[in-house]
Parts: C-alpha cells; structure tokens; sequence
C-alpha cells in the first residue's frame, strides 16, 4: 500500500508552491500550530478553493464549493446542534437512509467525525467544504443571519470569565460609545463573532475550556473574522508571553491588572485602524499587528 502524502509534498508536486514556499510556511506553522493549507492562504500563495481541489484530490472526497440551505435543516438541526456544528466546523448537508452528509474542512479530524457517528447514530460521510462556506451556512440555516454588520456604532465583544473585569471594561466601553457584546467562555464567543462580526474583541486568553489562543486561532480560520483585531488580555505579563502573542497575529496586547486609561487608549487606536482599512468589508487586508 502506498504511503499518502503529505499536503506539502502535495502542493510541490502539482507546482503550486516552490522548495522555499514550502520552508516558510513550516516555519510559521511551528509557532502557530494552523493547518499548512490556511498558512500557505494567509501568505497569498494559494487560497481557499485550491487547499480544497487538493484535499479532495488526495482524500478521493467530494466537495462542495457552495452550501445552500438544506430542504431537511430543521430535521437536521435536531440530529447536529448549533454547538457542535460551530465547536467542530462542520454542517449537516442531508441525511440519506442511515447516513449523514457532512461538509467538513478537515478530512483527517477522524475523532470529530467518529464521535458524531457516535452521538447521532449515523454513518459519517465527509464532504470537503472550505472553512469559510462552512461558516457563512451555519450562520445564515442556524442563525437566520444574511449580513450581520450594519452601520450602526463600532461593536466591541469582551470574552472574559471573570465577572468583575469584564463588567469594569464594558461599563467603561459602553461610557466611550461603543456597543458592546460579552461572552465569559470560548463557544459563546465565537458564536457571537459569527453572527456579529464585532469591530473588536477584547479577549481573555487563559479562559476556561477553550482557551483565547486556541479561540484566535479559530478566526484564522475564516477570511470574515482573521481580519478583526483581536487584543489579548492576560495576567501574565512577562515579556515572552507579549511577543508570543503579537507572533501569532494578535493586534495587542494588555496585561492584567488593566489600567482602564491604557486599555481605552488601545481600543481607540485598533478602532482607527477599522476605520482605516474599512474593516467592515469582506475583503478587508488582514490586520497588523504593532506593538508599543
């Protein structure tokens, strides 16, 4: 049996990417755990709908280059939860006799896959959708949203699970202008940011459950939400976990305790980088990270 190659290997082959395309994004992919086909998309060497001809190419699956809203969804709403669907980037296509048809990003997350088998009853079979799709349709079937961003006041979500800090910033925020969102976990957070599309995320990084990297590192994901500045909020404050976090793409960082008037004035100045750049659009360039 012959061994499967690696998606890199891949990507050679085929002459998508070069020898030295190849080394740069191993190296990011070190500090930043993210799949190789979202590294090589985020550095403009190929982009959503080529890691998907690739995956399928090498995995033998179909795909789905547009999801449209199932006939059957309130059935399948009932078989796979908004929780799961958004925890696990996947959505329920339809169900045929015994099996359930599911867009999925990542063929090789086999343990997502059994464990849904597990819970429904049904036999998994994968369909490679790109992460964006995945999320417009759970958005659009499970949430009812077609454009969430209006042109109403710039929108801030805190994620914080300590009640005194975040009601101390959003009293602050909400004093400045802003509207406000809160979450005080992982799963409520990245439920909110894909129906809202916040400006801003204030975001806790040693959170309970899902952690704020792990919760950055989601937005990646997904061409809507990479480009909103994220600013970490942490206890920690040695110098490695500032430049760490500023590595993996955070637009800044705050250490705990926060000084409120230190914190309003980054908030401003990721607030007039939206305005800058025009966040609010689609295709909106990826978000820089400066730091002070």
């Amino acid at each position: 049996m012959s061994k499967r190659k690696r998606f890199g290997e891949l990507l050679l082959e085929m002459g998508v990417i070069a020898e030295q395309d190849l080394k740069k994004a191993l190296d990011r992919q070190k500090l930043t755990k993210q799949p190789l086909g979202q590294i090589f998309e985020r550095l403009g060497i190929i982009c959503e709908r080529d890691v998907l001809r690739i995956l399928a190419r090498q995995y033998h699956l179909k795909s789905v280059e547009r999801i449209e809203r199932p006939l059957q969804f309130d059935r399948l709403a009932k078989i796979l939860d908004c929780r799961t669907a958004l925890a696990n980037k996947v959505f329920p296509l339809e169900v045929k006799g015994n099996q359930l048809h599911l867009a999925t990003c990542n063929p090789l997350d086999l343990a997502t896959l059994d464990g849904i088998a597990f819970r429904t009853g049904f036999q998994i079979v994968p369909m490679l959708a790109t992460p964006t799709e995945i999320d417009g349709a759970i958005r659009c079937c499970y949430f009812g949203e077609l454009d969430p961003r209006g042109d109403g006041p710039l929108t801030v979500l805190v994620v914080d699970d300590q009640y005194g800090y975040r009601k101390t910033i959003t009293a602050n925020l909400q004093q400045a202008g802003y509207r406000i969102l809160e979450a005080d976990n992982g799963i409520d957070a990245l439920k909110m940011i894909l129906c809202q599309l916040p400006h801003l995320i204030l975001l806790e990084i040693l959170l309970p459950g899902l952690s704020g990297k792990e919760i950055f590192r989601t937005l990646q994901t997904n061409r809507r939400t990479r480009q909103i500045p994220v600013i970490g909020l942490s206890t920690s404050s040695y110098v490695e976990e500032e430049a760490m976090l500023l590595d993996m793409g955070f637009f800044d960082f705050v250490a705990k305790p926060v000084k409120l008037q230190q914190l309003m004035a980054r908030v401003r100045r990721a607030m007039a980088f939206c305005h800058e750049y025009k966040l609010e659009q689609p295709d909106r360039p990826a978000a820089i990270p400066i730091a002070y």
